[in-house]
Protein backbone atom coordinates (compact mmCIF):
# COMPACT_ATOMS: atom_id res chain seq x y z
CA UNK A 1 0.00 0.00 0.00
CA UNK A 2 1.04 3.47 -0.04
CA UNK A 3 1.32 4.86 3.27
CA UNK A 4 2.35 7.65 5.42
CA UNK A 5 3.68 7.31 8.54
CA UNK A 6 4.12 10.09 11.15
CA UNK A 7 6.67 10.22 13.79
CA UNK A 8 10.32 9.56 12.61
CA UNK A 9 11.62 9.12 16.48
CA UNK A 10 13.53 6.02 17.85
CA UNK A 11 10.68 3.78 16.81
CA UNK A 12 9.06 5.31 14.15
CA UNK A 13 11.32 5.78 11.39
CA UNK A 14 12.93 2.08 12.37
CA UNK A 15 9.23 0.64 11.52
CA UNK A 16 8.83 2.87 8.57
CA UNK A 17 11.46 1.51 7.22
CA UNK A 18 10.85 -1.96 7.42
CA UNK A 19 7.58 -1.23 6.07
CA UNK A 20 8.71 -0.18 3.30
CA UNK A 21 11.63 -2.52 2.87
CA UNK A 22 8.35 -4.98 2.50
CA UNK A 23 7.24 -3.92 -0.20
CA UNK A 24 4.80 -0.50 0.88
CA UNK A 25 5.23 3.18 -0.66
CA UNK A 26 6.30 5.12 2.67
CA UNK A 27 6.34 8.88 2.87
CA UNK A 28 7.74 10.08 6.03
CA UNK A 29 6.23 12.92 8.46
CA UNK A 30 7.70 14.45 11.24
CA UNK A 31 7.89 17.94 12.88
CA UNK A 32 11.56 18.11 13.83
CA UNK A 33 13.34 19.39 11.01
CA UNK A 34 16.94 18.40 11.94
CA UNK A 35 15.26 14.83 11.06
CA UNK A 36 13.93 15.89 7.93
CA UNK A 37 17.14 17.39 6.56
CA UNK A 38 18.99 14.50 7.37
CA UNK A 39 16.69 11.98 6.07
CA UNK A 40 16.22 13.52 2.94
CA UNK A 41 20.09 13.88 2.74
CA UNK A 42 20.10 10.25 3.03
CA UNK A 43 21.80 10.29 6.71
CA UNK A 44 20.62 8.76 9.89
CA UNK A 45 19.57 10.98 12.89
CA UNK A 46 20.32 8.53 15.03
CA UNK A 47 22.04 5.04 15.82
CA UNK A 48 19.85 1.58 16.14
CA UNK A 49 21.60 -1.76 14.89
CA UNK A 50 20.33 -2.89 11.63
CA UNK A 51 19.15 0.83 10.76
CA UNK A 52 21.67 1.50 8.29
CA UNK A 53 21.30 -2.00 6.72
CA UNK A 54 17.77 -1.08 5.52
CA UNK A 55 18.08 2.84 4.98
CA UNK A 56 17.59 4.44 1.94
CA UNK A 57 14.82 2.52 -0.16
CA UNK A 58 13.23 3.35 -3.02
CA UNK A 59 10.56 2.72 -1.29
CA UNK A 60 10.51 5.52 0.73
CA UNK A 61 9.04 8.23 -1.11
CA UNK A 62 10.23 11.09 0.88
CA UNK A 63 10.18 13.26 3.95
CA UNK A 64 8.33 15.87 5.08
CA UNK A 65 7.02 18.22 8.03
CA UNK A 66 3.90 18.77 6.33
CA UNK A 67 0.73 16.78 5.91
CA UNK A 68 -0.53 18.54 2.96
CA UNK A 69 0.02 15.50 0.94
CA UNK A 70 -1.09 12.16 2.94
CA UNK A 71 -4.77 12.53 1.22
CA UNK A 72 -3.51 12.42 -2.34
CA UNK A 73 -0.31 10.44 -2.05
CA UNK A 74 -1.64 7.25 0.48
CA UNK A 75 -4.44 5.75 1.26
CA UNK A 76 -3.46 5.25 5.35
CA UNK A 77 -1.74 6.90 7.64
CA UNK A 78 0.33 4.90 10.54
CA UNK A 79 1.01 7.01 13.54
CA UNK A 80 3.76 6.14 16.16
CA UNK A 81 4.67 9.31 18.38
CA UNK A 82 5.60 9.92 21.97
CA UNK A 83 3.13 9.29 24.69
CA UNK A 84 5.22 9.49 27.71
CA UNK A 85 5.17 12.31 29.95
CA UNK A 86 8.06 14.01 31.59
CA UNK A 87 7.08 12.53 34.53
CA UNK A 88 7.56 9.04 32.84
CA UNK A 89 4.01 8.58 33.31
CA UNK A 90 1.37 8.39 30.29
CA UNK A 91 -0.37 11.34 27.94
CA UNK A 92 -1.75 11.53 24.77
CA UNK A 93 -1.80 14.63 23.91
CA UNK A 94 1.07 14.72 20.93
CA UNK A 95 -1.19 11.91 19.53
CA UNK A 96 -4.38 14.30 19.56
CA UNK A 97 -2.23 17.29 18.51
CA UNK A 98 -1.19 15.09 15.60
CA UNK A 99 -4.80 13.96 14.49
CA UNK A 100 -6.60 17.78 15.16
CA UNK A 101 -3.98 18.20 12.36
CA UNK A 102 -4.48 15.20 9.95
CA UNK A 103 -8.15 15.38 10.61
CA UNK A 104 -8.42 19.36 9.20
CA UNK A 105 -6.61 17.79 5.77
CA UNK A 106 -9.13 14.47 6.38
CA UNK A 107 -11.79 17.33 6.13
CA UNK A 108 -10.61 18.57 2.96
CA UNK A 109 -9.95 15.27 0.81
CA UNK A 110 -11.68 14.22 -1.99
CA UNK A 111 -11.13 10.06 -0.84
CA UNK A 112 -13.92 8.46 0.46
CA UNK A 113 -11.76 6.04 2.71
CA UNK A 114 -8.30 7.02 4.91
CA UNK A 115 -7.44 4.00 7.28
CA UNK A 116 -5.56 5.02 10.40
CA UNK A 117 -3.21 3.14 12.31
CA UNK A 118 -2.20 4.22 15.44
CA UNK A 119 0.86 2.38 17.06
CA UNK A 120 1.73 5.03 19.97
CA UNK A 121 0.74 2.85 23.47
CA UNK A 122 -2.37 4.37 24.70
CA UNK A 123 -4.34 4.32 27.56
CA UNK A 124 -7.04 1.69 27.30
CA UNK A 125 -10.37 3.92 26.84
CA UNK A 126 -8.31 6.50 24.76
CA UNK A 127 -9.45 5.12 21.80
CA UNK A 128 -12.52 5.80 21.29
CA UNK A 129 -11.86 9.17 22.44
CA UNK A 130 -9.39 9.65 19.52
CA UNK A 131 -12.07 8.33 16.71
CA UNK A 132 -14.51 11.23 18.35
CA UNK A 133 -11.85 14.04 17.99
CA UNK A 134 -11.50 12.91 14.03
CA UNK A 135 -15.01 12.84 13.74
CA UNK A 136 -15.43 16.95 15.41
CA UNK A 137 -13.17 18.03 13.40
CA UNK A 138 -13.09 16.48 10.06
CA UNK A 139 -17.01 16.25 9.58
CA UNK A 140 -16.25 12.18 8.40
CA UNK A 141 -17.97 9.26 10.21
CA UNK A 142 -16.13 6.60 11.88
CA UNK A 143 -16.05 3.35 9.58
CA UNK A 144 -18.10 5.52 6.86
CA UNK A 145 -15.29 8.23 6.01
CA UNK A 146 -12.15 6.48 7.65
CA UNK A 147 -10.88 4.02 9.31
CA UNK A 148 -9.13 3.46 12.22
CA UNK A 149 -7.12 0.22 13.95
CA UNK A 150 -4.24 -0.43 16.46
CA UNK A 151 -0.83 -2.23 16.10
CA UNK A 152 1.01 -1.35 18.99
CA UNK A 153 4.62 -2.16 19.15
CA UNK A 154 6.35 -4.89 21.33
CA UNK A 155 9.97 -4.03 20.73
CA UNK A 156 13.25 -3.38 22.92
CA UNK A 157 15.34 -0.13 21.70
CA UNK A 158 18.39 -1.67 20.91
CA UNK A 159 16.83 -4.74 19.35
CA UNK A 160 13.76 -3.11 17.21
CA UNK A 161 14.64 -4.06 13.61
CA UNK A 162 15.00 -7.71 14.84
CA UNK A 163 11.39 -7.44 16.86
CA UNK A 164 9.82 -5.84 15.01
CA UNK A 165 10.20 -8.34 11.81
CA UNK A 166 10.34 -11.19 14.54
CA UNK A 167 7.86 -10.71 17.26
CA UNK A 168 6.61 -13.70 19.32
CA UNK A 169 2.74 -12.71 18.36
CA UNK A 170 1.33 -10.23 15.51
CA UNK A 171 -2.40 -8.33 16.92
CA UNK A 172 -4.38 -5.91 15.05
CA UNK A 173 -7.14 -4.39 16.75
CA UNK A 174 -10.21 -3.22 14.82
CA UNK A 175 -14.18 -2.75 15.05
CA UNK A 176 -14.55 -4.22 11.80
CA UNK A 177 -13.65 -6.54 8.67
CA UNK A 178 -12.80 -3.48 6.71
CA UNK A 179 -10.51 -1.97 8.73
CA UNK A 180 -8.49 -4.79 9.78
CA UNK A 181 -8.20 -6.53 5.86
CA UNK A 182 -6.73 -2.92 4.76
CA UNK A 183 -3.85 -3.25 8.21
CA UNK A 184 -3.31 -6.84 7.86
CA UNK A 185 -2.09 -6.14 3.71
CA UNK A 186 -0.14 -3.52 4.76
CA UNK A 187 1.77 -5.74 7.30
CA UNK A 188 1.63 -8.76 4.42
CA UNK A 189 4.91 -9.72 4.04
CA UNK A 190 6.31 -7.63 6.70
CA UNK A 191 7.34 -10.60 9.38
CA UNK A 192 10.37 -13.12 9.27
CA UNK A 193 9.32 -15.89 11.52
CA UNK A 194 5.58 -15.99 10.62
CA UNK A 195 4.46 -14.93 13.78
CA UNK A 196 0.81 -16.31 15.08
CA UNK A 197 -1.62 -14.15 14.50
CA UNK A 198 -4.35 -12.38 16.81
CA UNK A 199 -7.85 -9.97 15.68
CA UNK A 200 -8.91 -8.32 19.11
CA UNK A 201 -11.56 -5.33 19.06
CA UNK A 202 -9.87 -1.89 19.54
CA UNK A 203 -10.33 -2.25 23.38
CA UNK A 204 -9.12 -5.30 23.89
CA UNK A 205 -6.03 -4.73 22.13
CA UNK A 206 -5.47 -1.55 24.28
CA UNK A 207 -5.63 -3.59 27.52
CA UNK A 208 -3.40 -6.19 25.93
CA UNK A 209 -0.72 -3.98 25.19
CA UNK A 210 -0.33 -2.25 28.69
CA UNK A 211 -0.90 -5.72 30.63
CA UNK A 212 1.89 -7.23 28.78
CA UNK A 213 4.94 -4.90 29.85
CA UNK A 214 2.72 -4.78 33.29
CA UNK A 215 3.21 -8.72 33.79
CA UNK A 216 6.73 -8.56 32.76
CA UNK A 217 7.26 -5.49 35.11
CA UNK A 218 5.89 -7.80 37.96
CA UNK A 219 8.19 -10.87 36.81
CA UNK A 220 11.15 -8.67 36.88
CA UNK A 221 10.22 -7.50 40.28
CA UNK A 222 9.63 -11.04 41.45
CA UNK A 223 13.47 -12.28 40.22
CA UNK A 224 14.64 -8.88 41.59
CA UNK A 225 13.12 -9.21 44.98
CA UNK A 226 14.20 -12.60 44.78
CA UNK A 227 18.15 -11.11 44.58
CA UNK A 228 17.50 -8.67 47.59
CA UNK A 229 16.39 -11.30 49.65
CA UNK A 230 19.32 -13.84 48.49
CA UNK A 231 21.96 -10.94 48.62
CA UNK A 232 24.84 -11.19 51.26
CA UNK A 233 23.84 -14.91 52.01
CA UNK A 234 26.33 -17.34 52.62
CA UNK A 235 27.00 -19.55 49.81
CA UNK A 236 23.87 -18.09 47.53
CA UNK A 237 24.56 -16.83 43.90
CA UNK A 238 20.46 -16.06 42.86
CA UNK A 239 21.92 -16.21 39.11
CA UNK A 240 22.23 -19.63 39.70
CA UNK A 241 18.53 -20.35 41.49
CA UNK A 242 16.70 -17.82 38.84
CA UNK A 243 18.15 -19.79 36.00
CA UNK A 244 17.13 -23.05 37.12
CA UNK A 245 13.40 -22.46 38.13
CA UNK A 246 13.39 -20.27 35.01
CA UNK A 247 13.47 -23.72 33.39
CA UNK A 248 10.04 -24.87 34.48
CA UNK A 249 7.99 -23.61 31.42
CA UNK A 250 5.55 -22.04 34.13
CA UNK A 251 8.02 -19.58 34.07
CA UNK A 252 10.37 -19.24 31.52
CA UNK A 253 13.88 -17.74 31.64
CA UNK A 254 12.91 -14.21 30.13
CA UNK A 255 12.80 -11.09 31.92
CA UNK A 256 13.84 -13.58 35.01
CA UNK A 257 16.96 -12.96 36.51
CA UNK A 258 18.29 -10.63 39.09
CA UNK A 259 19.98 -7.21 37.66
CA UNK A 260 19.67 -3.43 38.07
CA UNK A 261 15.99 -1.88 38.27
CA UNK A 262 13.85 -1.50 35.25
CA UNK A 263 14.09 1.39 33.44
CA UNK A 264 13.30 2.76 30.27
CA UNK A 265 10.53 4.82 28.09
CA UNK A 266 8.07 1.75 28.36
CA UNK A 267 8.05 -0.43 31.86
CA UNK A 268 7.56 3.20 34.10
CA UNK A 269 5.07 3.81 31.48
CA UNK A 270 3.07 1.55 31.07
CA UNK A 271 3.28 0.49 34.82
CA UNK A 272 1.96 3.97 35.05
CA UNK A 273 -0.76 3.80 32.60
CA UNK A 274 -1.87 -0.21 34.06
CA UNK A 275 -1.80 1.20 37.19
CA UNK A 276 -4.67 4.09 36.22
CA UNK A 277 -6.87 1.44 34.47
CA UNK A 278 -7.48 -0.35 37.43
CA UNK A 279 -8.02 2.75 39.12
CA UNK A 280 -10.59 3.58 36.48
CA UNK A 281 -11.80 0.20 37.14
CA UNK A 282 -12.23 0.70 41.10
CA UNK A 283 -9.33 -1.43 41.62
CA UNK A 284 -5.72 -1.72 43.11
CA UNK A 285 -3.06 -2.63 41.35
CA UNK A 286 -1.23 -3.92 44.80
CA UNK A 287 1.20 -5.86 42.48
CA UNK A 288 2.03 -3.28 40.27
CA UNK A 289 2.60 -0.72 43.05
CA UNK A 290 4.57 -3.25 45.19
CA UNK A 291 6.92 -3.72 41.97
CA UNK A 292 7.52 0.41 42.10
CA UNK A 293 8.39 -0.40 45.90
CA UNK A 294 11.04 -3.40 44.98
CA UNK A 295 12.38 -0.58 42.10
CA UNK A 296 12.84 2.12 44.74
CA UNK A 297 14.65 -0.82 47.12
CA UNK A 298 17.24 -2.03 44.71
CA UNK A 299 18.20 1.52 43.66
CA UNK A 300 18.53 2.28 47.32
CA UNK A 301 20.19 -1.19 47.38
CA UNK A 302 22.83 -0.40 45.07
CA UNK A 303 23.69 3.46 46.59
CA UNK A 304 24.15 1.89 49.72
CA UNK A 305 26.55 -0.35 48.72
CA UNK A 306 28.57 2.73 47.19
CA UNK A 307 28.54 4.92 50.06
CA UNK A 308 32.04 4.33 51.04
CA UNK A 309 33.74 4.74 47.88
CA UNK A 310 34.61 8.71 46.39
CA UNK A 311 35.72 7.14 43.10
CA UNK A 312 32.86 5.15 41.11
CA UNK A 313 32.99 4.08 37.45
CA UNK A 314 29.87 3.49 35.94
CA UNK A 315 29.46 1.13 33.06
CA UNK A 316 26.79 1.29 30.97
CA UNK A 317 24.91 4.71 31.12
CA UNK A 318 21.82 4.16 28.77
CA UNK A 319 19.09 2.19 30.11
CA UNK A 320 20.04 -0.85 28.46
CA UNK A 321 22.87 -1.99 26.16
CA UNK A 322 22.83 -0.96 22.63
CA UNK A 323 20.85 2.34 22.87
CA UNK A 324 21.74 5.30 23.62
CA UNK A 325 18.58 6.53 24.62
CA UNK A 326 19.24 8.07 28.60
CA UNK A 327 15.03 8.52 29.17
CA UNK A 328 14.51 6.29 32.17
CA UNK A 329 18.13 4.83 32.34
CA UNK A 330 18.60 3.47 35.98
CA UNK A 331 22.61 4.74 35.19
CA UNK A 332 20.65 8.10 35.24
CA UNK A 333 19.01 7.79 38.12
CA UNK A 334 21.43 6.29 40.05
CA UNK A 335 23.91 9.09 39.11
CA UNK A 336 21.49 11.92 40.76
CA UNK A 337 21.84 9.69 43.81
CA UNK A 338 25.61 10.02 44.12
CA UNK A 339 26.57 13.61 44.12
CA UNK A 340 29.92 14.68 45.73
CA UNK A 341 30.69 11.34 43.69
CA UNK A 342 33.78 11.54 40.55
CA UNK A 343 32.16 9.39 38.51
CA UNK A 344 33.75 7.44 35.54
CA UNK A 345 31.30 6.30 32.66
CA UNK A 346 31.99 3.92 29.89
CA UNK A 347 29.41 3.45 27.38
CA UNK A 348 29.91 0.96 24.15
CA UNK A 349 27.14 4.05 22.48
CA UNK A 350 29.10 7.16 22.24
CA UNK A 351 25.94 9.19 21.38
CA UNK A 352 24.98 8.27 24.71
CA UNK A 353 27.25 11.26 26.33
CA UNK A 354 25.05 13.18 23.78
CA UNK A 355 22.03 12.83 25.84
CA UNK A 356 23.48 12.51 29.27
CA UNK A 357 22.27 14.67 31.78
CA UNK A 358 25.19 15.86 34.33
CA UNK A 359 24.11 16.43 37.91
CA UNK A 360 25.29 19.69 39.88
CA UNK A 361 27.47 18.93 42.87
CA UNK A 362 28.43 15.94 40.78
CA UNK A 363 31.76 15.04 38.46
CA UNK A 364 31.21 12.90 35.20
CA UNK A 365 34.10 12.29 33.16
CA UNK A 366 33.68 10.16 30.05
CA UNK A 367 36.12 7.28 29.81
CA UNK A 368 36.94 5.65 26.63
CA UNK A 369 39.07 2.41 27.69
CA UNK A 370 37.25 0.10 30.36
CA UNK A 371 40.09 -1.17 31.47
CA UNK A 372 41.57 2.26 32.20
CA UNK A 373 37.89 3.24 34.12
CA UNK A 374 38.30 0.14 36.72
CA UNK A 375 41.92 0.97 37.35
CA UNK A 376 41.13 4.48 38.17
CA UNK A 377 38.17 3.46 40.63
CA UNK A 378 37.57 2.30 44.03
CA UNK A 379 34.51 0.92 42.99
CA UNK A 380 32.34 -0.55 39.85
CA UNK A 381 28.63 -0.87 39.11
CA UNK A 382 27.77 -2.96 36.27
CA UNK A 383 24.56 -1.56 35.23
CA UNK A 384 24.26 -3.30 31.98
CA UNK A 385 24.00 -7.16 31.17
CA UNK A 386 26.66 -6.87 28.70
CA UNK A 387 28.60 -9.76 28.16
CA UNK A 388 31.62 -7.96 26.82
CA UNK A 389 31.91 -5.74 30.28
CA UNK A 390 32.84 -9.65 31.55
CA UNK A 391 36.06 -9.54 29.41
CA UNK A 392 38.48 -7.14 32.00
CA UNK A 393 40.18 -7.37 34.88
CA UNK A 394 38.58 -7.13 37.89
CA UNK A 395 41.35 -7.74 40.73
CA UNK A 396 41.96 -4.29 41.48
CA UNK A 397 38.70 -2.80 41.88
CA UNK A 398 35.20 -3.75 44.41
CA UNK A 399 32.51 -4.77 41.96
CA UNK A 400 28.65 -4.05 42.73
CA UNK A 401 27.19 -6.21 39.70
CA UNK A 402 24.00 -7.32 40.21
CA UNK A 403 23.66 -8.59 36.56
CA UNK A 404 26.46 -11.24 37.09
CA UNK A 405 28.37 -10.71 34.23
CA UNK A 406 31.56 -11.01 36.13
CA UNK A 407 31.44 -14.01 37.77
Amino acid sequence: MNISFIGLGKLGLPLACCLAESGNKVLGIDKNQYFIDKLNNKELPFFEPGLDEIFPSPNLIGFTDSYESIFSDTDATIILVNTQDQNGGYSSLIVEKVLEEFSQYLKESDKDYHLVVLSSTVLPGTINKLISLIENVSGRRYGEGFGFSYVPDFVKLGNVIKDFKNPEFFMIGSNNERDFSLTKSIWHTFHVNNPPERSLTLEESEVAKVALNGYLVHKITYANFLGELCNGMENVDVHNITKTIGLDKRISPYFFGYGTPYGGTCFPRDTTAFIKFSEDRGKTAKHLLFAEEVNEMVYESIAEKLEQYNKISILGVSFKPNSPVTVGSPSVRLLSMLEGKEILCHDYIDETFENLQIFQNLIVNKCDDVQKCLDDSEVAVIMHPDKRYSEFDYSNVNVVDYWGVTK
